[in-house]
């Protein structure tokens, strides 16, 4: 059995104590250190810039997204036909250009390369490209990739970083390529009325019903029909006709089955036309006019809607 000298178990101890200050270093002046140095700060747009951003492109595999901003419009634009445009969603843009003007703390995950990206799901095949236009020129790409083990933040990079990052989960709704994310869900337009129009409130709204030959008209002042105007600016379209391009520059082609003209309160008038689908049963397509004497503009897009939305439109007019 060895019995240590003194000296010598006052050496054993000090060594000890010595490990084990480095060993509560490493767990917080020494990591902190480290984390630091892989976290960054990242802006990825000038809320300065924001008036200016006039495309947005969302891209993932074969699938895409096309907002372009038209005479203070924002719209969706048919990948399948450029001319054909439907109002966006402002609501869920303003919150993009919020998300994205604000500033993230990001991990670094690693360096931005070939190699990388086909790891990090950041390749063409597998990400997610949104690229933003100012003033008709890219102004920015955004590529998200896969997400992480842990399935909390997914892999990310730009043009301008030159490492791959992890991005939080708050930018998960904003990366879809689904229509219905990013249109404008009403008939009548509550962008086009509310803020590019600005018409006021509705004051009356004329049916005109051609297969059941009914004609009415519902008027602001009257609660009940006051009601039923509410609830035809709260229904819904199903996004882009699924019409081809010659019958969509040509709708008279189509059986035209009824016309609602609302009257608002600067004597301008929003015009829907209403046509059975060529092609699809219990579909129906909706032409919807904006046209406005005070401003001397107007607009019109075309949307589809199912049998059951067509029906509820049919109530109102009884």
């Amino acid at each position: 059995m060895i019995n240590p000298s003194k000296k010598q178990l006052a050496v054993i101890y000090s060594a000890a104590g010595i490990l084990a200050v480095f060993y509560i270093l490493s767990l917080t002046v020494f990591s902190k250190t480290d984390n630091k140095r892989h976290l960054q700060q990242i802006q990825l747009l000038h809320e300065a810039d924001i008036p200016n951003i006039d495309i947005i492109t969302i891209q993932c595999g074969s699938d895409s997204i096309i907002l372009s901003r038209t005479d203070n419009m924002w719209l969706l634009v048919n990948p399948k036909n450029p001319e054909d445009r439907i109002p966006a969603d402002t609501q869920r843009l303003q919150k993009f250009f919020v998300l994205l003007a604000s500033k993230h703390n990001m991990y670094r995950a690693g360096k931005s390369n070939s190699t990388n990206g086909n790891s990090y799901g950041l390749n063409e095949s597998e990400g997610t490209y949104i690229t933003l236009y100012k003033n008709g020129a890219v102004y920015q790409q955004l590529v998200f990739g896969s997400l992480n083990f842990s399935q909390t933040e997914r892999y990310f990079k730009t043009q301008e970083l030159k490492s791959v990052f992890l991005a939080g989960r708050e930018f998960e709704s904003f990366i879809s390529v689904s229509q219905t994310n990013w249109t404008d869900p009403y008939i009548i337009s509550s962008q086009l009325r509310n803020d590019v129009f600005t018409m006021g409130e509705v004051q009356t709204a004329a049916f005109y019903d051609y297969q059941n030959k009914k004609y009415g008209i519902l008027s602001n002042s009257i609660p009940k029909q006051k009601e039923a105007i509410d609830k035809l600016l709260e229904l819904r379209h199903g996004g882009f006709a699924e019409i081809n391009q010659n019958i969509q520059q040509n709708m008279s082609t189509l059986l035209h089955t009824m016309t609602i003209i609302l009257e608002l309160g600067d004597k301008s008038k929003i015009t829907l036309e209403f046509f059975e689908h060529p092609q699809i049963e219990n579909e129906y397509i909706v032409q919807t006019s904006f046209d406005s004497e005070r401003t001397g503009k107007s607009f019109t897009y075309t949307t589809q809607i199912s049998l059951w939305t067509y029906n509820k439109i049919s109530e109102m007019t009884l």
